[in-house]
């Protein structure tokens, strides 16, 4: 066996560091970047969540207040500056609100697809799924309607799902096929007078 000699020792950890040294110091770097990057990155999702929370009240409170131009407005820019968060489409939403306000059902239609598009709470699509598919009924574009509440597959909301089936059928003239489905609304517990004038007109 043979032994290095201290003088060997040093020479061969300064070569070792020779060749090494790159290699470690730009792992450190790159290291250091990442996290400093990611926090970078956290805190400005977070003062963006922020901003557009701030920026959704307001649109709201022109909603609520019937100024419907400048909610508008507002919510444009929500849709830009709040990109990857939930407030966007909440915008998206009040501007359907505003659309059904103003009697104007196909930028409802069109609000409402943007919501359920930027939706990013699987919950609260099938809500926006829901609502458009009403929506659609409304305009006669049945299939579309079909096509959207295939996306609500929850079963919390199973009786809004059966009531939008049943109108749907209703709208292509099959009353028994809309009364059952009307049935099957008011026996998962959405039980709403109007869904109740519905069953009774189709009896009439």
């Amino acid at each position: 066996m043979s032994y290095l000699t201290d003088e060997e020792k040093a020479e061969r950890i300064k070569q070792w560091w020779a060749d090494n040294a790159a290699a470690l110091i730009g792992g450190l770097v790159l290291g250091i970047a990442g996290l400093f990057g990611w926090n970078w990155w956290t805190d400005r999702q977070a003062d963006r969540a922020e901003a557009a929370s701030e920026l959704y009240t307001i649109v709201l409170s022109h909603v609520e207040a019937g100024q419907f131009a400048q909610a508008s407005a507002l919510a444009t820019e929500l849709a830009e500056k709040g990109r990857g968060t939930p407030y966007v489409s909440l915008g998206w939403t009040l501007m359907a609100d505003v659309a059904v306000r103003e009697d104007d059902p196909e930028r409802a239609i069109h609000s409402l697809e943007q919501a359920r598009e930027t939706a990013r709470d699987e919950g609260y699509r099938q809500v926006v799924s829901l609502r458009l598919a009403r929506h659609l009924v409304a305009a006669e574009r049945l299939d579309e309607a079909q096509a959207v509440l295939a996306d609500v597959t929850s079963e919390a909301f199973s009786g809004l799902r059966a009531e939008v089936r049943g109108d749907i059928a209703r709208a292509h003239g099959e009353h028994d096929e809309a009364r059952r489905h009307y049935e099957e609304a008011l026996a998962a517990g959405h039980d709403t007078e109007f869904l109740r004038l519905k069953l009774d007109e189709l009896a009439a």
